[in-house]
């Protein structure tokens, strides 16, 4: 007798990174506790994320099952580095199940086959580490790491290296068309039972309204009967099951076209960006425009973030309680002008509505243009630098406030980094 394939699950402890913040992401949709291993960016997000479903009176559930191909292993995609920290994109397979409730009620789930991929951020080395900054994970004052691990100044906590590096600083989902082979047999078998019971009843109406029953006697008429509908069930069903895979590679491939455009389009960019930092890429530009994004997406009033600089967007995101990345950008334009640099970008996302009447997903297409000061050296830190009021010196989180919040002063955040100065939808 064939063994059954064992269980996957993951670990929340003993695992790898991927692992033990896939377990915590889950957790956090049930708990609200956060996920330990995200970044403060993705940590931000998640904060505005769940202020949005607590105003539209809704809570959301991941749940993450292991199947497919990568899915006890963690799969190496691409890998970037500066002279303190290197990425590595990972990716591991899973059905993922998501539920929104309201009043207590499931109102809408949907449970896809997914690639999930993880961007992992980790430091080369301590000491070219230590004199950079980081907000304290218990009470959000800035230091450098070198003295969170002798003891934060504001609340007293202590830190090793281990305790903040690896740190997940991406993560996004891309649906997986394809089947294991237990799911294909499983698929297969169910079209062919279907497809010969039907094949059965349409044989015996045949035979009793139109043909007649053939000579040879009740059990002869039921031996053709269950032949024909095993023949019919192997044959048809074989035929039906393999159209309606090429219906979802038609139907997956042109949902996908658009996201295919947009890929390589980078090329040009990152080799003029490249003149005033050797080691950017694509990749943490990529990471560094969704994490600005989804903080944008979730937040009531974008014009109170220092990450944004734009018009009003006339409420494009009000009713958006997910966003899932689409898995590529393109890079349209690039032009410098004085000290600053701007870049477009077209992005696509999975979002997730709820209008007050229904939820539903949409895939959305949106034009997106930063802005950095190129007189200010690129830091590939995955996360804040220290910011201080220019006019008063108070230290705060500017990627979560515009001013100060000492003296009131506005913080002009793209003096030192990344800022979005406008968003257009598209469709």
């Amino acid at each position: 007798m064939k063994n059954k394939t064992p269980k996957i699950t993951w670990s929340r402890s003993g695992g790898s990174m991927f692992e033990r913040f896939a377990v915590n992401l889950e957790e956090y949709t049930k708990t609200g506790e956060s996920p330990k291993g995200g970044d403060q960016y993705i940590r931000y997000a998640l904060k505005l994320q769940k202020e949005r479903l607590q105003k539209k009176r809704v809570s959301m559930q991941y749940s993450f099952t292991p199947r497919g191909h990568f899915a006890d292993k963690d799969l190496d995609c691409r890998r970037w580095s500066d002279a303190h920290y290197t990425s590595q994109m990972k990716c591991r397979s899973c059905a993922m199940e998501r539920t929104i409730f309201k009043n207590g009620k499931k109102e809408y789930t949907n449970r896809k086959s997914m690639n999930f991929y993880q961007t992992i951020t980790d430091v080369n080395t301590p000491q070219l580490a230590e004199n950079d900054t980081y907000n304290c994970p218990s009470c959000g004052g800035v230091s450098t790491f070198a003295t969170l691990q002798t003891g934060c100044p504001y609340c007293g906590t202590c830190f090793r290296m281990s305790d903040i590096f690896p740190v997940v600083s991406n993560y996004y989902f891309l649906e997986d068309p394809g089947y294991t082979e237990e799911e294909y047999k499983a698929k297969l078998t169910k079209f062919m039972i279907v497809t010969g019971i039907l094949f059965f009843f349409f044989m015996l109406f045949k035979y009793l309204f139109f043909d007649g029953i053939p000579e040879g006697g009740p059990i002869s008429f039921i031996i053709t009967l269950l032949l024909s509908s095993v023949f019919g069930g192997v044959v048809m069903g074989w035929l039906l099951f393999s159209f309606s895979l090429l219906g979802k590679l038609i139907w997956e491939s042109g949902r996908s076209l658009p996201v295919l455009f947009l890929m390589g389009t980078g090329t040009r960019f990152v080799n003029l960006m490249k003149r005033y930092s050797p080691e950017f890429s694509y990749e943490y530009f990529s990471n560094k425009v969704i994490s600005l994004l989804k903080a944008i997406i979730f937040t009531d009033d974008p014009s109170e973030l220092a990450i944004y600089e734009g018009a009003p967007l006339d409420g494009i995101f009000d009713d958006v309680i997910d966003v899932f990345y689409a898995g590529a950008m393109g890079l349209n334009k690039f032009r410098v002008e004085g000290d600053f640099c701007f870049v477009t970008a077209a992005v696509i996302l999975d979002n997730l509505y709820d209008n007050g009447e229904k939820i539903y997903q949409r895939r959305n297409k949106y034009i997106i243009q930063v802005k950095r000061n190129l007189s200010r050296p690129i830091n590939m830190h995955f996360s804040i630098q220290r910011l201080q009021c220019k006019n008063c010196g108070a230290s705060f989180d500017a990627t979560k406030e515009k001013h100060c919040p000492s003296c009131g002063s506005a913080y002009h955040l793209d003096y030192e980094d990344w800022v979005v100065t406008q968003i257009k939808k598209i469709n």
